[in-house]
């Protein structure tokens, strides 16, 4: 079996890990190469500007995205940098080949099992074989946290402490062994894991600076957390939110007919089923019994549970499992229960074998489909169980850590209960508002119109490409490059293409001219004679016109410093227009220039998105409060402000529709972070 196995490996995984960059490699590299170069990185986790980004670097990889992925983890790749893309994975492929030494050294150290059982372990794991496949990040983070019990187990309590804070600025879920260090009052490891901890942080944050951090915290983290950082009715993924979704909660695009709508029992069941999942992993800790085993069942434990409540948890992930099924299948071959290292084995082959999910709805009988998060269930109870037995009658009385983590949850779960039926029930006010698209996009943005049409660039799987429909048909622009924003007139659309190295701004009746070079975000002026645009320095934007754009000798003028960092504008001429920057590392803020103002910042807290209305008499933008955009309204004459809507999720990208009285927007209520639908809302009456 072990030698088949490693035929499969060397034969069919390698070959295709080898020949080609796939997802997540590129997400992790690009990022770093960002960085590296020098550019702004606080805009890291938009989907159309890592995809900008992408295409000026000719990174063979047809989409890529940073959510959830956190900076740190990202660094990483630096050293790698310097090298061509698929280069880079080649050498990143062979140092997780070579991570595979020590793990197997430890194992055997920790477990005691031979090197061939060990070895067939890892063999046998279907995750394995995507990890290297994607060229992902967990092979090293399962060396990090075998590493740190390692350590633990020889009392090198500093050394364990620092590798499980590394962990877990790499990636969150390995926080849960801090709830370990503090069971069994190891304070050297707790006070290890903080200072560095905090050093991680303090090294991110000097190379990619505090705004992106400031997103992550405020935006990504807990969208994550509630299992929305991407799209949350995909049942391949098998998490407990990730069903629960698809049972309980209408989309109406990606989930329009679910098994029973109901937010109140998605509200009851996800927190609930979590924390029952998790308790015991921390309940079940004895500070008193220092024995080899019990600790590695305890270490376990937290590890298959942290897996078992992820909301976001890839198939890649579950060769962590690895620690884990060594550690049970020595504790079961010691006690000669051959049949459950049996039943082991057909557990640890179901969790990692890759399953497709049904194409109709199927209601709760989607577990049958996707067993992963069953078996994960199942494998945990196990281990739960399994320390039990052998348990004597001293070993279970509780003290009072035990009664304090129980109302601790208990709190937890009364709060979270409350809050997410809140905010679930909130979110569904905007979809009132949503458009019945026909494309069955993953993300629709940039929405605008012209006369009866609506147009939007659609995230595919082939990338992003700009449609427009109306009433009667639906219009696709099929390039084969990226359309990454747009701007048109009933007769001439101008979009941009991401090329290499700099994005082109076309004509789609003359695609093979380029009307502007190096330059992003067209903008067609009120009287239809300039062109606005964004040109991108070293990831810094600046926001610039064409005079007289249609003739061969027009002329560009720059209409900002560059000491501010425009995101994106809104253009009626070139005596009135407003931007979106950032200048000094300050939070975005919106500027406006017209009659009174010149490139003056407006008193409108953090905001961006402006978009004023072809009358000019009024300005909408989003401002962001509590972690989300919302939409806000601009009386340009009084200066007054006003909120149009009061929800816990996005609403971004407004445009106006001819009148000035009716807006569109990008709404990913009830959706994913970012992942936004098409949205309409009278806002004048």
């Amino acid at each position: 079996m072990l030698l088949l196995s490693l035929l499969y490996l060397c034969v069919h995984t390698m070959p295709r890990a080898w020949g080609k960059l796939n997802t997540d490699f590129p997400n992790y590299y690009l990022s770093a190469r960002i960085a590296h170069e020098g550019s702004d990185t606080a805009r890291l986790y938009e989907w159309v500007w890592l995809q900008r980004e992408k295409d000026h670097r000719a990174l063979d990889a047809r989409l890529i995205g940073l959510i959830p992925i956190t900076p740190f983890s990202t660094l990483v790749m630096w050293p790698l940098t310097g090298l061509a893309p698929l280069t880079a994975k080649h050498v990143w492929l062979l140092v997780n080949l070579a991570l595979l030494v020590p793990l197997c050294w430890l194992l055997r150290s920790l477990t005691g099992l031979s090197y061939q059982r060990i070895a067939l372990v890892f063999a046998l794991s279907f995750p394995l074989h995507r990890n290297l496949l994607y060229g992902q990040f967990y092979l090293l983070l399962l060396l990090i946290i075998v590493g740190a019990c390692w350590a633990y187990l020889r009392e090198y309590y500093v050394l364990a402490g620092a590798l499980v804070a590394i962990a877990a600025a790499a990636k969150i879920f390995p926080v849960l062994f801090f709830i370990f260090f503090l069971q069994r009052r190891a304070w050297r490891a707790l006070v290890s894991g903080a200072v560095t901890g905090m050093a991680a942080l303090g090294v991110s944050v000097a190379v990619f600076g505090w705004n992106l951090h400031r997103t992550y915290l405020h935006e990504i983290l807990p969208w994550t957390l509630r299992g929305e950082g991407l799209p949350p009715y995909a049942t391949a993924s098998a998490s407990i939110s990730s069903v629960l979704h698809y049972l309980f909660l209408a989309e109406p695009q990606w989930n329009p007919q679910p098994w029973h709508s109901s937010p109140l029992c998605y509200a009851l069941l996800q927190p609930t089923l979590q924390v029952l999942a998790l308790a015991p992993a921390i309940l079940l800790i004895r500070r008193q019994d220092r024995g080899q085993g019990r600790i590695l069942m305890e270490w376990s434990a937290l590890l298959v549970a942290s897996l078992a409540i992820s909301t976001i948890p890839a198939s890649y992930n579950f060769v962590l499992l690895v620690l884990p099924v060594c550690v049970l299948a020595s504790e079961l071959l010691r006690r000669e229960w051959y049949g459950w290292l049996s039943v082991l084995l057909i557990v640890y082959l179901g969790i990692g074998f890759p399953m497709r999910s049904p194409t109709q709805m199927v209601g709760p009988k989607i577990l049958l489909y996707v067993p992963r998060l069953p078996l994960t269930l199942a494998l945990l109870l196990g281990i739960y169980i399994l320390p039990r037995r052998d348990q004597g009658a001293e070993d279970s009385s509780w003290d009072w850590t035990q009664y304090a983590w129980m109302a601790a949850m208990a709190a937890a779960l009364i709060f979270s209960v409350h809050s997410s039926l809140r905010l679930e029930r909130a979110v569904r006010q905007e979809y009132a508002y949503r458009l019945p698209l026909a494309t069955q996009a993953l993300l629709a943005a940039h929405p605008g119109s012209q006369g009866t049409e609506v147009r939007y660039l659609a995230f595919t799987q082939s990338g992003y490409h700009l449609f427009w429909q109306d009433q009667e048909a639906l219009w696709l622009h099929p390039a084969a490059d990226d359309d990454l924003s747009f701007a048109g007139t009933s007769v001439d659309i101008w979009v941009e293409r991401g090329l290499s190295p700099h994005s082109a701004i076309v004509n789609l009746r003359e695609p093979a001219r380029t009307v502007v070079n190096d330059a992003r975000e067209p903008m067609l002026s009120a009287d239809g004679q300039s062109l606005a645009f964004v040109r991108d320095h070293s990831g810094r934007g600046q926001l610039m016109v064409r005079r007289g754009f249609r003739s061969d000798d027009a002329s560009e003028v720059p209409l900002t410093t560059p000491s501010i960092n425009v995101y994106e504008a809104s253009f009626l001429s070139e005596k009135e227009y407003a931007f979106s920057a950032v200048e000094n590392g300050r939070p975005p803020q919106i500027y406006l220039t017209d009659g009174v103002h010149a490139d003056a910042a407006l008193p409108l807290g953090e905001a961006r998105y402006p978009a004023l209305s072809p009358d000019g008499r009024w300005m909408a933008y989003s401002h962001l409060e509590d972690g989300v955009w919302n939409l806000w309204l601009r009386d340009q004459s009084a200066g007054s402000t006003r909120r149009l809507a009061d929800v816990p999720c996005n609403q971004i990208q407004p445009a106006w529709e001819d009148g000035s009285k009716t807006l569109f927007y990008g709404t990913d209520c009830g959706r994913s972070l970012w992942f936004t639908a098409v949205a309409r809302r009278q806002v004048i009456p």
